[in-house]
């Protein structure tokens, strides 16, 4: 990530508001805690976040970005970095503020640490650069075992309770996906909900590391979620629809940088979505495969990825990313057997598919016809370069479409819707159109249109706050929501 996303990343992270998480019942020295205990010891420990960070000199910073969370087995947890003045490099680690057989006295705790701190401030910050920093905080590291992030009956019964609730709001939303869209919604994204319903506070900031959330139609399995309207009376399909999104791709999941995004790919309306696929709007535009079949197996992907590949070799994932592979982990049983009631049509699984400029290609049937010239980047050439033999493409695809053989003209509008050349834009949408409606495909035609009327939006965030003013999620990405 490049250093200006990661600064706007922590600004824009830093504004959105935490999430209440539900505490659970831990023991320790033999003894039971109750909620009030652990979240009496949270709302010291946050308001005194808000004076010992940062600890900084001339040359170095001492941070810590978030207030402390309550690990079950573990105790009160915050990660701190220590790092040259304008630099993200340098270590990075989880300590134990509170242990959790001082829970009964977390104000001592928190004095000394903060006494260790006002040491390090009097003798420089710089002074601890090279230096392990649990020498230097006088904290023990909180490590990760297989017991640390085994769920309790506490937790299982959240994230049973959140995955019956999603399962009962599957029906309505649903409805309202083929109303809208005339899409079939798959039954994994109630799954996908239920996952971010339950997640507790450890595993929210977990979330915040991988820099991944649900938005777009996902708003629809919030509290209210169905009754969201849109701004200036907007067509919900263009919630999160980016200039070259395709018509087969529909937005369920934003990313941290570069306006990447993560959706369904419908290669045909009256089936399930054939491909979890991603792009990121603001570098080449490009939609992508994802290799996983559902978002909750692509972010388990990301999370062991985080873990195995830091970013930085000195900055090892942090407790909260683990905590969430764990909660993944245990909801992936229900989204296999989600994934098993809407699965991908084998039809276009096995499908022919004509790579795209900016695709990976739209699913063909037989007979569908094809093209001359399968390069993309010949094709581009063409396009870019040569008006004349562009317009015998186009008049020809356009016949061929009209006498029952869409395959060109699907291919080639989805090189020029692509290609965002203003003097391709009628072509494209006609192109498209004929193609889909010659498929069967519809609902994918009438998306391509309301896109096309509209495609100069300025933002692509076209639903309005909830009643109490609540956003839909919001991205990390301060430019995301710009086309």
């Amino acid at each position: 990530m490049k250093f200006i996303e990661v600064v706007l990343l922590m600004i824009v992270m830093s504004t959105v508001p935490a999430r209440a998480a539900p505490l659970r019942v831990a023991s320790h020295a033999g003894n039971t805690m109750n909620d009030p205990e652990i979240e009496a010891a949270l709302a010291l420990a946050r308001e005194r976040w808000r004076t010992l960070f940062p600890v900084k000199d001339e040359r170095a910073e001492l941070t810590s970005w978030y207030p402390p969370y309550f690990v079950r087995n573990i105790g009160l947890v915050a990660s701190m970095h220590i790092s040259e003045t304008g630099s993200f490099g340098g270590p990075s680690a989880d300590f134990v503020v509170v242990p959790l057989a001082r829970m009964h006295e977390p104000r001592a705790a928190l004095d000394e640490l903060a006494a260790t701190l006002t040491a390090l401030a009097a003798r420089g910050v710089s002074s601890a650069l090279g230096v392990p920093l649990e020498e230097t905080l006088g904290l023990a590291r909180a490590t990760v075992t297989e017991a640390t992030f085994t769920p309790d009956e506490a937790t299982v019964r959240r994230r049973r309770e959140a995955l019956a609730l999603m399962y009962e709001r599957f029906p309505a939303v649903a409805q309202r996906m083929q109303e809208v869209y005339g899409l079939r919604l798959p039954r994994y994204l109630a799954t996908f909900a239920a996952f971010w319903r339950s997640l507790d506070e450890a595993e929210w900031r977990g979330m915040d590391d991988l820099g991944r959330a649900p938005d777009c139609i996902m708003v629809w399995f919030e509290d209210r979620g169905l009754s969201r309207r849109t701004r200036d009376g907007l067509d919900p399909r263009l919630e999160c629809r980016y200039r070259s999104d395709p018509p087969e791709f529909v937005r369920v999941m934003w990313g941290d940088t570069d306006a990447l995004h993560h959706g369904l790919w419908y290669d045909d309306p009256a089936d399930p979505p054939t491909y979890i696929a991603h792009n990121y709007a603001h570098d080449t535009a490009e939609t992508w495969r994802d290799e996983e079949p559902t978002p909750l197996a692509v972010l388990t992907t990301r999370a062991r990825e985080r873990i195995a590949d830091p970013t930085y070799p000195e900055q090892p994932a942090p407790l909260t990313v683990h905590a969430v592979l764990a909660a993944l982990e245990w909801f992936a049983e229900e989204d296999r057997a989600a994934l098993a009631e809407d699965p991908p049509a084998k039809r276009w699984l096995e499908a022919d598919r004509i790579p795209t400029l900016g695709t990976f290609g739209p699913a063909l049937p037989p007979g569908a016809g094809t093209v001359r010239v399968g390069s993309p980047e010949a094709r581009r050439r063409v396009w870019r370069s040569q008006p004349e033999r562009a317009r015998q493409w186009i008049e020809s695809a356009k016949r061929e479409c009209a006498e029952g053989k869409p395959g060109a003209a699907l291919t080639f509008g989805h090189d020029l819707h692509w290609l965002d050349a203003k003097e391709y834009h009628e072509d494209a949408l006609e192109l498209l159109v004929c193609a889909y409606e010659r498929l069967g495909r519809h609902a994918l035609a009438e998306i391509a249109k309301v896109h096309y009327a509209h495609r100069d939006l300025a933002r692509v965030a076209v639903f309005l706050p909830d009643e109490d003013g609540t956003e839909v999620t919001p991205s990390p990405d301060p430019g995301s929501t710009e086309r």
